[in-house]
């Protein structure tokens, strides 16, 4: 099961999946999208079924879950790729409070509604394999990024909290998190970040290795110092996000 699966990373981690034999369901809200990536399929003799879902709507990406139990069974491999990405500062949100909102429901509360019963009959059946395809993001701190940042870091944290619960059921979970990626989503904020910037086949290129290697944790080698310097010195942190924003660089 593949969520995300109308565009981008999702859509091309799901062809992938099912031109190589896999019988893959696709999640988004999009089931007009959906429909094409399922005509495309079915005219080249492959497996894609779908389900249109908002996973805004928490009660009904639970239902959704269940629904694709009863019919499919416990999947053995699902993708979380639905992300939904707002460049927001803080004076630019504080009266939008549905943007921070829209962002939870879709990166963490959606995401958890519908993972958690797939996951625990997962776990009963003791095999399967769950991949989130995060940002970095959650591992840096910026300003501009704190409402975006915050839903993956969420998500990434209960992930985290019941790997342990899931690999003693014998399933893995492995969480990749991607830099900027060259799709729709990320195109208004294009050419801001002097960060590695990845195609879409890239990304798609990142997620089957995952698949692969079943990795726990995948993320650039800059993120994870650049975090773990802004964790132990956030003090220093402030003042250099604060001289710059002071300087006029709106990252």
């Amino acid at each position: 099961m593949v969520t995300g699966a109308s565009r981008g990373i999702g859509r091309q981690v799901a062809w992938r999946l099912a031109a190589v034999g896999a019988r893959v369901v696709g999640l988004a809200r999009g089931a007009d999208r959906l429909a094409e990536v399922r005509a495309r399929a079915r005219e080249r003799g492959l497996s894609f079924d779908f389900r249109a879902v908002d996973l805004r709507d928490s009660d009904a990406a639970g239902r959704t879950a269940h629904a694709i139990i009863d019919t499919f069974g416990p999947p053995d491999l699902v993708i979380c790729c639905a992300g939904h990405s707002i460049h927001r500062y803080l004076a630019e949100y504080a009266e939008r409070f549905h943007d921070v909102f829209r962002l939870a429901g879709v990166n963490y509360l959606g995401a958890v509604a519908v993972l958690a019963p797939l996951a625990d009959q997962m776990a009963r059946r003791g095999a399967g394999h769950i991949v989130s395809v995060s940002t970095t993001a959650a591992d840096v701190p910026t300003p501009g990024w704190s409402a975006y940042g915050a839903s993956h870091a969420a998500f990434d944290a209960w992930l985290d909290a019941v790997a342990g619960e899931l690999r003693a059921a014998g399933v893995a979970v492995s969480s990749l998190h991607l830099p900027r990626v060259a799709t729709a989503m990320s195109a208004p904020t294009a050419g801001r970040y002097p960060v590695p910037e990845l195609t879409l086949n890239q990304a798609a290129d990142a997620v089957c290795r995952v698949i692969v290697r079943r990795p726990r944790l995948v993320r650039p080698w800059w993120a994870t110092a650049a975090g773990g310097a802004v964790h132990a010195l956030p003090h220093l942190a402030d003042r250099l996000w604060s001289s710059l924003l002071r300087a006029g660089v709106r990252p």
